[in-house]
């Protein structure tokens, strides 16, 4: 029997290369059906565990909204309109920050209303629209915020497993330590500037991508509480089943819900594009 470890080092042998191959190969079509296939699968995750069982009807109303937020995500994606629907996730982002640092205690939903449903569409269609504009500004920004999210949780997973001694937000996810948090953005901020060494960067764009990616880094980790939040609420250890030592696709993207809108909007504003 292989151990969940070994699971998750197997399926992320596997998925890494593919989804970076696809970006390489730089086929627009195979990259939109990448990114509708993950934002469908995860929002089926969120419906299954937030409305299915309260509602079917909610659950539908839900999968059939984000179907038309993609759509308009790609309307606003043409006619370089993005920042509509990537401010206000920012500010909603900013909000759930504040609102996961004020927070207690958890306990468990039995209902979720319509604000959720505006919550998670908002969230869902932002990623979706955050990675496809930084696809067609330059594909070698995708590539470099997937690897550093990758390693910025890989980072976090063994310095919180071998260092980790203090909880870091214990009520929402008491496996999570400052240790591992702060490991992440150590391995993050070395990462960033070997990469800039390596491409010969100058010294103001090297700072500016340095303390940006420091800054994606603890953006990201408040995306991946967000979703360990929801699993409290809803008594789930998993948003799904799908990636064997991964649990569901919304558990592998969780990071990038928050740190995408940030790293896009940023990037383009700062022109920091790689």
């Amino acid at each position: 029997m292989l151990s969940n470890l070994t699971k998750r080092v197997i399926t992320a042998v596997i998925i890494f290369p593919l989804v970076i191959s696809i970006i390489l190969y730089q086929n627009d079509l195979f990259v939109r059906l990448l990114l509708n296939i993950v934002v469908f699968l995860a929002a089926f995750e969120i419906s299954k565990m937030c409305f299915h069982n309260q509602s079917r009807k909610k659950s539908f109303i839900f999968i059939t909204i984000i179907f038309i937020s993609i759509f308009l995500s790609n309307i606003l994606i043409k006619n370089n309109l993005w920042i509509f629907l990537i401010i206000p996730s920012s500010l909603l982002w900013a909000y759930t920050i504040f609102y996961i640092i004020r927070l207690k205690d958890v306990l468990p939903k039995k209902s979720f209303n319509n604000f959720y449903i505006i919550l998670f569409v908002l969230f869902l269609s932002s990623l979706y629209c955050s990675l496809y504009t930084l696809y067609l500004i330059s594909y070698s920004s995708v590539i470099y915020l997937i690897c550093l999210i990758s390693i910025c949780d890989i980072a976090a997973y063994f310095s919180g497993k071998f260092f980790g001694k203090k909880p870091f937000f214990s009520a929402i996810s008491p496996k999570k330590t400052k240790e591992g948090f702060y490991g992440s953005l150590i391995t993050c901020g070395l990462f960033s500037m070997l990469f800039c060494a390596y491409q010969n960067y100058d010294f103001i764009f090297t700072i500016k991508l340095f303390f940006l990616s420091l800054l994606v880094s603890i953006i990201s980790a408040f995306g991946d509480l967000s979703v360990s939040l929801l699993k409290r609420l809803t008594n789930n250890k998993d948003s799904g089943k799908i990636l064997p030592g991964h649990g569901g696709i919304l558990d592998r993207v969780d990071s990038l819900l928050s740190s995408a809108p940030t790293f896009l909007i940023f990037s383009y504003s700062l022109s920091v594009i790689i």
